[in-house]
C-alpha cells in the first residue's frame, strides 16, 4: 500500500473507552445529504455498556468529509474516522473499518441509512449475550423511498425465508437481512476474512459474510423496526441494469459455493437455483444479454421452470430491434431513479 492510500486515523485515543462492548462502522462517500442522520441515529443509543463509531471516510468529493470531523470534535469520546489521502473503494474502506473495530460486538449502518430506534443496541446485545451459540442478529426495518416508506417491512410484508434459527438454508433462498439492521461477533469478521467465500470479485460483502456465519452458529431476529433502509440514487444496489446483472451474476456463484462446502436438500437447491435464474432472466432483457437470457430459459426448462415461450420470443424480438427495449429501459430506469429512488 502506498502512502497516499495508508490509513489515517483521525480520533481521540485518550477520550475513547478503553474496551467498547460494540463497534459500530459507518462508510462514507458522498452522503452528505444523509450522513448526519447515520450519525445521529448511533448518537441517540441508549446503552448500559460502552460504544465506538467507526466512519470510514473515503474521500468523499462533496462536504461529507467536513460533516464527520465536526461531529468527531463534538463526540471525541465516541467516533473515530478513518481515511487516507485518496479514495480506496468500497472494499478497502470496509475492510479497514473491520480490521479497527474492538468490540465484541459489531454493528453497521451505511452512510445513506439510519437507526431510527434507540435500543437497537442495547437489544441485540443483550439478546446475543443471552445465545452464545448466536453468530448474528438481525431485526425489522422500514423502507424509505423518494415519496414513500414502508413502515416494519418485515411485519406487515412476511416473507417465509425470514432468517432466524439455522438460518442458512433461507439465506440462500432470499436475502431477508437489510445490513443496517445486523449485529455479529467479531470473531466473525476475522474469521471470514481471506476465505474463499470473501471473493475480492464479487460487488457485495455483507450477503456473503452473513452466509459463513450462518454456517458457524445460530441468528436471532427481533421483531421491531430499528433501522431505515433508504433507497437512494446511484448507490451499489440501485446502479445501471448491467450493474444490477452483474449483481445477480456474482450472487450466483457465490450460492453457488456456499452449496458446494455446505450442500442442502437436492429439491433445494433445485427451488433456490430457479428462484435466482428468474431474477437473472429478467434482468438480462433489461441488459439486453440476449445469449444469457437464451442458457437461462434453457435451464429453467430442463429442470421444470417452464417459461411462456411466447413472451420470450417477443423479449428477444424487442432486444434485437433495440429502440423499443431502450424506450422501456428509460421508462424502467426513470421510475427507478427519478420516482422511486431518493436523489443522491
Amino acid at each position: 500500500m502506498n502512502n497516499s492510500t495508508e490509513t489515517i486515523e483521525i480520533s481521540d485515543p485518550n477520550a475513547l473507552p478503553d474496551k467498547p462492548l460494540v463497534s459500530v462502522y459507518t462508510l462514507a462517500y458522498n452522503h452528505e445529504k444523509f450522513i448526519a442522520d447515520a450519525i445521529e441515529g448511533v448518537i441517540a443509543q441508549q446503552c448500559d455498556f460502552p460504544i465506538e463509531l467507526i466512519i470510514g471516510e473515503d474521500c468523499s468529493l462533496d462536504r461529507t468529509r467536513n460533516i464527520v470531523l465536526d461531529y468527531q470534535r463534538r463526540y471525541p469520546h465516541l467516533i473515530r474516522i478513518l481515511t487516507a489521502e485518496q479514495n480506496v473503494g468500497a472494499k478497502t474502506n470496509a475492510a479497514r473499518c473491520q480490521i479497527a473495530a474492538r468490540g465484541e460486538f459489531v454493528a453497521i449502518c451505511e452512510g445513506d441509512d439510519y437507526w431510527h430506534h434507540p435500543r437497537k443496541l442495547q437489544m441485540q446485545v443483550e439478546l446475543m449475550s443471552a445465545h452464545p451459540q448466536m453468530t448474528f442478529c438481525h431485526t425489522d426495518f422500514d423502507r424509505r423511498t423518494r415519496f414513500r416508506t414502508w413502515h416494519s417491512k418485515h411485519k406487515n410484508y412476511p416473507t417465509p425465508y425470514l432468517a432466524r434459527g439455522n438460518a442458512y438454508k433461507v439465506l440462500l433462498y432470499e436475502w431477508t437481512v437489510m445490513t443496517a439492521t445486523s449485529m455479529l461477533r467479531r470473531d466473525i469478521f476475522e474469521r471470514f476474512r481471506g476465505t474463499e467465500f470473501d471473493n475480492p470479485s464479487w460487488p457485495f460483502g455483507d450477503g456473503n459474510r452473513l452466509l459463513f456465519a450462518s454456517t458457524k452458529g445460530t441468528s436471532g431476529y427481533i421483531d421491531i423496526s430499528t433501522s431505515t433502509y433508504r433507497k437512494v440514487r446511484n448507490s451499489a444496489v440501485n446502479k445501471d441494469n448491467v450493474a444490477h446483472l452483474r449483481m445477480l451474476l456474482a450472487t450466483e456463484e457465490c450460492i453457488e459455493l456456499f452449496m458446494a462446502r455446505h450442500p442442502v436438500e437436492a429439491e433445494d437447491q433445485r427451488q433456490i437455483r430457479a428462484k435466482l435464474k428468474k431474477r437473472i432472466y429478467r434482468a438480462t432483457f433489461f441488459a439486453e444479454r440476449i445469449d444469457l437470457m437464451n442458457s437461462t430459459r434453457q435451464w429453467l426448462r430442463a429442470n421444470g421452470f417452464e417459461l411462456n415461450a411466447m413472451l420470450h420470443g417477443v423479449r428477444i424480438a424487442i432486444v434485437k430491434l433495440k429502440l423499443p427495449i431502450r424506450i422501456l429501459r428509460s421508462a424502467k430506469n426513470f421510475v427507478d431513479l427519478h420516482l422511486s429512488a431518493i436523489p443522491s
